[in-house]
Order: C-alpha cells, then sequence, then structure tokens
C-alpha cells in the first residue's frame, strides 16, 4: 500500500520557494548598497606610516563631458597623528586646460579633542571634503596633484592619503 503522507514533500517544496525568495532579497540589498556615485577611489600607501613632504602624490581621474564632481581627500591615519590638523596644497588640472590649486587646512579633531573620523582601533578613515560641484566641461583626464604642506619634512601617523571623486546630488 502507499503511503499518503506528503508531508515531507510538501516541505522540500517550501524550502526551494524560500531559498529562491532569500536569495532574490539579498541580491537586491546587494545592488543597491553598491549603487552609489563614486566615480573614482584610490588611494596611496605610506612606508613606515610617514608621509614625505617632497613625495607628491597624483591622481588621474577619468571624466566626462557635464558631469558635476565632488572631491574628497581620503585620510587613513594611525591614532598617534601628532597633529589636529593637516595641511596641504590640492592642485586640479582639467582636461580643459584649467588650472585650480589651493592650500588647505583640515581639522581632524573636535573641540573637546576627539577624532572627527571613523575609527577602528587605532585606525582612522576621514572623508576631507575639497570641491563640490566642480563642473566638468570636457571629458578626458583630470589630474588632481595632492603636495604635504605639513611644516616638518616627515608627517608620521599617516598611513594612507586618496582621492575620490562623486557625482554631485
Amino acid at each position: 500500500m502507499r503511503s499518503t503522507n506528503s508531508a515531507p514533500h510538501l516541505f522540500t517544496i517550501f524550502a526551494k520557494k524560500m531559498k529562491r525568495i532569500i536569495f532574490v532579497f539579498l541580491a537586491t540589498i546587494f545592488l543597491f548598497s553598491c549603487a552609489n556615485d563614486t566615480v573614482y577611489k584610490e588611494y596611496r600607501k605610506f612606508d613606515n606610516l610617514n608621509w614625505d613632504r617632497f613625495n607628491i602624490l597624483n591622481f588621474n581621474v577619468n571624466v566626462e563631458k557635464g558631469q558635476s564632481l565632488d572631491f574628497d581627500l581620503l585620510l587613513r591615519h594611525h591614532t598617534n597623528y601628532p597633529y589636529n590638523f593637516l595641511d596641504a596644497n590640492i592642485t586640479f588640472y582639467t582636461p580643459a586646460g584649467a588650472t585650480l590649486s589651493r592650500d588647505y587646512h583640515f581639522d581632524l579633531k573636535d573641540k573637546k579633542g576627539k577624532w572627527k573620523a571613523d575609527g577602528l582601533g587605532d585606525y582612522w578613515d576621514m572623508e576631507l571634503p575639497i570641491r563640490k560641484g566642480m563642473r566638468i566641461s570636457k571629458a578626458g583626464i583630470m589630474k588632481v596633484r595632492v603636495e604635504n604642506k605639513m611644516t616638518k619634512i616627515n608627517t608620521p601617523g599617516i598611513m594612507e592619503i586618496g582621492l575620490k571623486a562623486s557625482l554631485s546630488n
């Protein structure tokens, strides 16, 4: 005689459907979390947690005509970074031939002496705004030069400096 108990069979069908639903749900979350407006992000790493004053950093950002971009300096440093600030000169060389240069003074701590950064243990990450809403008039390579303007030859405690370009909202 044949068994009419189909509960195990129904459970198998239900489990397969739940796996598909969970997979679609997780894939959707993954796709939406990855959909940001960053068009460029790159870091330069320093040996011995030290940025030499004469180590000038160069970044090449591919830009499109009509874009409006926000640029941020990315700083990854150690808790033992001895200063409350970072001084830098940042120069943009646009595909249209313009040169835009400016000295920046970035305050890295708040009034209470706490880092204005996201930290994990002794390491801190910061996004420091440079330019907002920069209109691109010609497609090509935007060259960005970052120069250490601290008064000492060596700036200890800096692990990496980076550049991020995002589409303006």
